[in-house]
């Protein structure tokens, strides 16, 4: 709960600072399957930034014997960045994709003995799936550490939002701007508290009865994420009585700040794989 009101707080404050902070600490994407960078010609793997996030081309290999599950990291170096070397969301190591757009690998004795390449040219990668390798691993048992989080985050961005829109006029509109504010962060506090307290239950089950109270709070957090994005887009269509055009939008720059913590938090539940394995070295699912 604690966790919750720290990152509620910071995603307030600075939604795309909040962002940067958890992927430069926390490596999320650890419990994943990871693939290495093939590079039979020196060439690595090529990320571009783009609207909303990456282009990622190049060719990397899985583990010997791996298989990727529904989700795979993709890393960009052979090794993991020391923590030492400082960057952030603008520059991270560690993408992650739907195992669904990898072409079919190759057959043959090569992609056996050492495991499965291919190649991907302009894959877009959302910025929220995108974190540090240079970060503490987080396994599959930091779950409810995760949920926390990216849930106190998206809060806290989306009560930003509101913020905002409080404070914009918009003369003969039908619904008043701070009246569609008070609205929408009602909403979000009701759903706020409503997660405080499963996360309160996690915290106080029994051991019998924790793998059970998780599961009602991964849930939970899926609801939270569904409410959060609904208020996002709603405070949003009614600043849009304030705009006089794009570039004068009030809110959008907020929106664009909390995009990545949205992304994350909407598969922030199926990312993590559904059991109480911890691993600490990235990829390691035993």
């Amino acid at each position: 709960m604690r966790v919750l009101g720290f990152y509620e707080r910071d995603g307030h404050s600075d939604a795309s600072a909040a962002w940067e902070s958890f992927t430069s600490v926390w490596n999320w994407a650890a419990p994943l399957v990871t693939a290495l960078p093939r590079e039979p010609s020196g060439a690595g793997p090529l990320v571009r930034g783009m609207a909303g996030g990456f282009s990622v081309s190049g060719q990397w290999r899985l583990p010997k014997g791996a298989e990727p599950g529904p989700w795979l990291a993709l890393r960009l170096t052979a090794h993991p960045r020391g923590s030492g070397e400082g960057f952030g969301v603008s520059d991270p190591d560690v993408f992650v994709v739907a195992s669904k757009v990898l072409p079919a690998p190759p057959g043959g004795g090569d992609a056996e003995r050492a495991g499965a390449v291919f190649r991907l040219a302009d894959e877009y990668v959302p910025g929220g799936f995108a974190t540090s390798s240079a970060g503490t691993p987080l396994g599959a048992g930091d779950a409810v550490f995760v949920w926390a989080a990216v849930a106190g985050m998206a809060f806290g961005a989306a009560r930003r939002l509101t913020d905002a829109l409080a404070g914009l006029e918009a003369p003969g509109a039908f619904v008043p701007p701070a009246a569609a504010a008070a609205e929408l962060a009602a909403a979000l506090h009701d759903e706020r508290l409503s997660l405080a307290a499963r996360l309160h239950g996690v915290s106080r089950a029994e051991p019998r009865e924790r793998a059970a109270a998780t599961a009602v709070l991964a849930e939970q957090v899926r609801r939270a994420s569904r409410l959060v994005h609904q208020v996002v887009s709603a405070a949003y269509e009614y600043g849009l009585s304030a705009r006089g055009s794009a570039a004068e939008d009030p809110l959008i720059s907020l929106v664009d700040d909390s995009t990545p913590i949205l992304q994350y938090m909407r598969y922030a539940v199926d990312l993590l794989p559904p059991d109480e394995r911890t691993p600490t070295v990235e990829g390691d699912t035993r």
